[in-house]
């Protein structure tokens, strides 16, 4: 995770209200340092491999149930998680369950429609950050397996219950304003592609062509739970 991604994180928890957090996978529990000094978070690390010195700390497998009960968390935080797990649908089903209605969910994972990445798979055949798996990785190795499209992202959160709430904006990295006439070239060719659509498409598209997507190899978004309850 590159170290803009997890100011921002940190930024957003220390600015939002305090409330009982879930962090899985949570590593070695550096968001829960990051927030100690603020009163009133009461945080919960959970993670399959780390073994960190942190109070409530659980092991668990995120391509399992999350072992707590229903509407537990007012956050929860998925860093850098999603792309390591074999099913997305039952993750975020999970993270629904376990949030209170109007809970937030924070995911940062590797971001497919960055141009560099888009580049690497025209002559690689795989995405940036995503090796090809000659050799399936042993437990605990952390290979990125599962790259996620910001659209299916937002399509799919929507469908098991929440609302897109920001697709936060990120300092790209010098080195990528190389992209930048190959960026304003799509730009262009969405705008006009899109022009005649009804307004929540153009607006959707406009989202996944926009500068803060298409020069960071990661993306931040945070969603939110809807208030009213339903069976997903």
């Amino acid at each position: 995770m590159r170290g803009v991604v997890k100011d921002s994180v940190l930024a957003f928890f220390r600015e939002a209200k305090p409330g009982r957090l879930l962090d899985i996978p949570s590593g070695t529990c550096w968001l829960a340092r990051g927030l100690e000094d603020l009163p009133g978070w009461e945080y919960f690390g959970v993670d399959l491999f780390a073994d960190p010195k942190s109070e409530n700390f659980r092991r668990a497998d995120l391509n399992d149930d999350i072992p707590f009960e229903e509407g537990q968390f007012d956050y929860v935080a998925c860093l850098e998680g999603l792309e390591h797990i074999e099913n997305l649908h039952h993750a975020l089903r999970e993270f629904h369950r376990v949030l209170k209605p109007g809970g937030t969910l924070v995911v940062s994972t590797p971001n497919p429609l960055c141009i560099a990445s888009r580049k690497r798979y025209l002559m690689t055949g795989t995405y940036y950050g995503f090796p090809h798996l000659v050799h399936m990785p042993k437990e605990g190795e952390h290979v990125h397996i599962n790259p996620i499209n910001l659209s299916s992202l937002i399509s799919f959160a929507g469908k098991y219950g929440f609302d897109l709430g920001l697709i936060h904006p990120l300092k790209p990295n010098a080195k990528m304003y190389r992209f930048i006439i190959a960026v304003m070239r799509i730009k262009v060719y969405t705008w006009l592609k899109y022009i005649s659509r009804d307004r929540e498409t153009k607006v959707f598209m406009e989202r996944l062509s926009s500068v803060n997507v298409l020069l960071n190899n990661e993306m931040l978004v945070s969603f939110k739970k809807r208030q009213e309850e339903s069976r997903l």
